[in-house]
């Protein structure tokens, strides 16, 4: 008995003496805290902020510690960090969070990064101890400042469609992109009347390593004589936190103004016979350079479109001419193209009706030529150009238009039953002929003691009758290339 009583109480000794070791070598989780419990970080000096963990004993095993991550700095856009959590090994006594600041992305003067450990079971939590860390961002915030290289105005005839050039410059060299923009204040609209950069964008990009670029305004072409409207262009930062604009140099003025010119100086003396228009002289250039054929034709103003001149069915002016028909004078066209027609026999003429047999009539237009003054300011000088318009005559044989004697000729009775009005005739026609003007170039001088416009105007046709051997014939100075023909032209008053 007495045996087994030692026995049993030398075993009890032997187990609370194992069970006293077990505990020693048991050792409990290590309590985790930050270094600090706020600081600041300057961010124009650091691009990257270590968080330290300190741990109140060496680490027992590998373990990590979890890290709640809030504040007003915004993830990926002013700091990274690599994961939200702390990973530890056997046997350390501090662990690093590494943050890296995008400090090129940091406007605002206070952003923080606060951090709040994690309860977990591999580590213990004391309250006494700091727990928590907020990390305030700091930057002396300067913002480049952007401003127009001038702000004089400008003028642009919307007519001409012209490209502005506006040179926009930054009072520093830029470290990254910034986005600017515009804002008009105009009844112009952007896509409709103008373009930026040839788009309808208002907003562009200043880029990074520059000083200044170049915008380039796009006026579209506006046809309409007397148009005025300005276009005030304003600059602004696309984002107020990355840039500035300097308000005494943050706008530019363009006025958009087509003014109307005057014809009245070459147009003095008014047709006659009841024709429409003013009398004007007319002279193409010949091979010797001078001007050739001087001839009286009419034009006029086009009121129901201004700046431009129109054409009528031209005349040379005769006296004591009366054939009992209801157009009393030989037909011409403003631009003599019937002069510029040499036809392979005899046998053809132009259907006219006239006071000559080879009366020669082209279709008339009414913007033969348009005016662009010079200026706003210089309305009596200028430009003149002309749109691509058709002009069509109607061949017939000579031995038929002609048939007849007197006023029983055939052009005469049939000048007298369509009321003289050539586009009403049904007379047989066997050729249509169809000369483009391509196109014009010129200027006009109001202010000269003798006033005039000079022009250059292209001309094709596919007509076996225009242009043959016209060189040869007239002595004109006419030019072929690139599948044209170029003509000088001189008007002046009578």
């Amino acid at each position: 008995m007495f045996r087994v009583t030692k026995l049993m109480l030398m075993l009890s000794v032997l187990l609370v003496f194992a069970a006293c070791n077990k505990d020693e070598d048991d050792p409990q989780p290590p309590v985790v805290s930050f270094e600090t419990s706020q600081i600041a970080v300057n961010t124009d000096d650091n691009s990257s902020f270590d968080v330290k963990l300190r741990l109140s004993a060496p680490a027992h095993m590998d373990f990590t510690v979890n890290i709640n991550v809030t504040g007003t700095a915004v993830e990926n856009e002013h700091y990274t960090i690599p994961a939200r959590e702390i990973a530890l090994t056997e046997g350390d006594t501090e662990g690093i969070l590494p943050i890296t600041i995008l400090n090129e992305n940091i406007w605002e003067e206070d952003l923080t990064i606060d951090l709040v450990i994690a309860p977990g079971i591999d580590y213990a939590i004391d309250p006494e101890q700091v727990t928590s860390i907020s990390i305030r961002l700091t930057k002396e915030i300067i913002l480049p400042e952007f401003f127009f290289e001038t702000t004089d105005a400008l003028y642009t005839n919307p007519f001409n469609a012209e490209t502005l050039t506006l040179t926009i410059l930054s009072d520093a060299v830029l470290s990254q992109d910034v986005d600017l923009k515009f804002e008009f204040d105009s009844e112009l609209v952007i896509g409709d009347d103008f373009t930026i950069n040839e788009t309808a964008e208002n907003t562009f990009v200043f880029p990074a390593g520059e000083t200044s670029m170049d915008i380039e305004v796009n006026i579209l072409q506006k046809d309409q004589g007397g148009f005025k409207e300005n276009l005030e262009i304003k600059l602004v930062a696309a984002n107020p936190q990355r840039a500035m604009v300097r308000s005494e140099q943050s706008a530019r003025l363009v006025e958009v103004y087509d003014p109307v010119v005057d014809f009245s100086p070459l147009l003095n003396v008014e047709a006659v016979l009841g024709l429409s228009g003013y009398q004007m002289r007319q002279a193409i250039k010949g091979t010797d350079n001078g001007w050739s054929g001087n001839t009286i034709l009419n034009v006029d103003a086009n009121t129901d479109n201004p700046n431009y001149m129109q054409s009528f069915r031209n005349f040379y002016f005769q006296d004591n001419v009366n054939f009992n028909c209801h157009v009393n004078g030989p037909g011409g066209d403003v631009l003599r193209l019937a002069n510029m027609l040499v036809f392979e026999t005899t046998d053809t003429t132009i259907a006219d009706y006239g006071a000559a047999r080879t009366v020669r009539y082209f279709s008339p237009s009414q913007e033969l030529l348009r005016f662009v003054a010079e200026d706003k300011d210089e309305t009596m000088r200028g430009t003149v150009t002309a749109n691509r318009q058709m002009f069509t005559a109607n061949l017939v044989l000579r031995s038929e238009w002609e048939d007849g004697s007197g006023a029983d000729m055939a052009w005469r009775v049939d000048s007298r039953a369509n009321d003289g009005v050539i586009e009403n005739s049904t007379f047989p026609t066997f050729h249509t002929v169809e000369i483009w003007l391509e196109k014009v170039e010129g200027t006009y001088d109001f202010t000269k003691e003798e006033p005039e416009v000079v022009f250059e105007a292209w001309f094709s046709s596919d007509s076996p009758y225009f242009m043959r051997n016209v060189r040869e014939s007239m002595d004109l100075d006419v030019v072929y290339e690139d599948n044209m023909y170029k003509v000088t032209y001189r008007f002046y008053p009578r």
